[in-house]
């Protein structure tokens, strides 16, 4: 881990193309304000500018776009964010997705794909790790507060990432870490845990008796180890103030699990009456938050869109179960709109404009990518 100030936290300046530049600092605004307090015309029209800068900056996704009978005449010419194609997460195995006319004035961060099911690693070359920080920053200010005196401690449970330099699991809670949300309060590695557990339920405990809320962030079966040894050690139920987010899955340790077998033995294991989850993945910049309840919540300048499952090319409007297409505002200097093997399906009253989701499985049955069907 490294010590001292992190390099995301400096001022930077993006450089560019006036169109790149431009898109840059409205998109930072956009996620500054929250979204315009989820202003659905102001996001429409904002992903349109991405979807046409990508477009023409963007050969891979250009090139998928043609496949799909797209040509640059339909890209100026559409005007529902809706009706963007996405571009399978599988590309970034294929090939560099990088859009031409956008950096910031630091060294590019690379993150690659875990690559446990034995195919080639994909890679994600970040151009814009500022507007990673901000919307990964946000973001969870939105679900858990801001860093202080009397927020959320971010607590890291993540063995087998921790030895990986290029995992954007590692970097995304090290950046909660730099913001405050962990080293401020003294914990040791920064707050980071690998297999010692006792040293873990301690800083739980240390950070409860403050009044503190937790957020312990760890992999699925790292976290079910620990929930063994909790209730071993004979320490008593958590039955509040801590959120247990669960990210990544067995990743070749052990046979994955449903995500029913899952939950009871973290509730089990720890006493705690929900399980928490994050939806992310090395392919985007900013994740969805679940707290309860079984849904995740994206920020305004992310949105998931379903497409039908028996036809991966087609947008589901019927409001039920389909595959997961994900709107990420952020991945300017890539690309924002990509299509995943993930399952889900909208809360009731949300069918084009989705922000809660209940994710549901993978259509190959393997884990969700970035982790989630483990929530309450």
């Amino acid at each position: 881990m490294s010590n001292g100030r992190s390099p995301l936290e400096d001022v930077v300046t993006p450089a560019g193309s006036a169109e790149g530049v431009a898109l840059w600092h409205d998109i930072a605004d956009f996620i500054g304000n929250e979204g315009g307090d989820g202003d659905k015309e102001a996001f429409n029209r904002l992903a349109l500018r991405v979807f046409r800068f990508q477009f023409k900056g963007c050969p891979l996704y250009r090139k998928w776009c043609g496949l799909l009978g797209w040509s640059a005449a339909d890209a100026e010419s559409l005007s529902r964010w809706q009706d963007i194609p996405a571009m399978p997460v599988e590309a970034f195995r294929w090939g560099n997705v990088q859009t031409d006319g956008i950096a910031e004035n630091v060294p590019p961060v690379v993150f690659r794909t875990s690559g446990t099911t034995g195919d080639q690693r994909g890679a994600h070359r970040v151009l814009t790790p500022e507007l990673y920080r901000k919307s990964a920053t946000a973001g969870f200010t939105q679900r858990f507060g801001p860093p202080s005196g009397q927020g959320a401690v971010v607590l890291g449970l993540l063995p087998g990432y921790l030895e990986r330099p290029d995992s954007s699991l590692v970097h995304m809670v090290e950046m909660l870490r730099s913001e405050g949300w962990m080293e401020a309060q003294g914990q040791p590695n920064g707050g980071f845990f690998l297999d010692d557990t006792h040293a873990l339920f301690e800083a739980i405990t240390s950070v409860r008796a403050a009044g503190r809320t937790v957020v312990l962030i760890g992999v699925t079966w790292a976290l079910v180890d620990a929930a063994k040894a909790w209730r071993s050690s004979g320490r008593p139920p958590i039955t509040e103030g801590v959120h247990i987010a669960v990210t990544g899955g067995m990743k070749g340790r052990r046979e994955e699990w449903v995500s029913e077998r899952v939950r009871s033995a973290l509730k089990e294991g720890f006493g705690c009456p929900t399980v928490a989850g994050e939806y992310g993945m090395t392919e985007l910049l900013s994740q969805a938050w679940s707290l309860k309840g079984g849904l995740y919540h994206t920020p305004p300048w992310m949105r998931i869109r379903l497409r039908r499952t028996d036809d991966a090319l087609s947008v589901n409007a019927s409001g039920s179960t389909g595959g997961v297409d994900v709107i990420d505002l952020a991945n300017l200097a890539s690309c924002s709109f990509l299509s995943t093997q993930d399952l889900a399906r909208p809360v009731a009253s949300e069918t084009e404009y989705i922000q809660a989701f209940e994710l549901l499985g993978r259509f190959d049955r393997s884990e969700v990518r970035g982790c989630n069907l483990l929530v309450d």
